[in-house]
C-alpha cells in the first residue's frame, strides 16, 4: 500500500500540465491537469471492474447455492431408510 501511494504522489508532483478534453455532447472544453485525469481513468477502471466482478461472484453464488440445495436434498433421500422389496424378501425366506 506504501509503494502504491509513493507511486501516486510521484506521478501527481511530475504531471502539472493541463489536458484539454472536449466531451462530445457537449461543446465546451475542460482544463484539467494531467496527473488528475491519469488518476481518475484508474479510478473509473476501478470501480467498472469492480461491478464487472461483482456480477460474475452473483451468478457464481446462484450457482453455489443451487448445488448446495441438491445436495442437502440428496442428503435428506440417504438419511431416509430404504424401503424393503416384498417380492426379493419372500424369493430368499427359507423354507419351512
Amino acid at each position: 500500500m506504501v509503494a502504491l501511494a509513493t507511486v501516486v504522489v510521484s506521478f501527481t508532483i511530475s504531471n502539472n500540465a493541463l489536458v484539454t478534453l472536449s466531451l462530445w455532447p457537449f461543446t465546451q472544453n475542460l482544463s484539467i491537469p494531467t496527473w488528475l485525469f491519469g488518476i481518475s481513468a484508474f479510478v473509473i477502471g476501478g470501480i467498472l471492474g469492480a461491478i464487472l466482478m461483482g456480477g460474475q461472484m452473483l451468478v457464481i453464488r446462484a450457482k453455489l447455492w443451487r448445488a448446495e440445495l441438491q445436495i442437502r436434498k440428496l442428503d435428506k433421500q440417504s438419511a431416509q431408510p430404504p424401503e424393503k422389496d416384498t417380492n426379493q424378501a419372500m424369493l430368499h425366506s427359507p423354507d419351512m
